[in-house]
């Protein structure tokens, strides 16, 4: 049996490395918003609210933790010292 080389890890400095990690994401925001883009998806804010509205919840109950909730809630302020 001959024995195997001495594997030696890839010469990369850890500044060489974090640079390269944060070229890489930093290159990945523009091409997953071009994804986005090139899907039709992308919808202003103010219509992705809309959306959210137009939805029809009246046909569901609601569960009654909810309803037991008071109307006004007020938060209290405590001194520690």
């Amino acid at each position: 049996m001959r024995p195997e080389p001495d594997l030696k890890r890839f010469p990369l400095s850890r500044r060489t490395f974090v640079k390269t990690l944060g070229l890489v994401c930093m290159a990945g925001g523009p091409i997953l918003n071009a994804c986005n883009l090139s899907s039709g998806e992308n919808h202003p804010p103010e219509e992705k609210m809309n959306l959210k509205r137009a939805r029809d919840y009246s046909g569901v109950p609601r569960p009654p933790i909810d309803l037991a909730a008071p109307a006004r809630t007020e938060t209290a302020t405590f001194a520690l010292g």
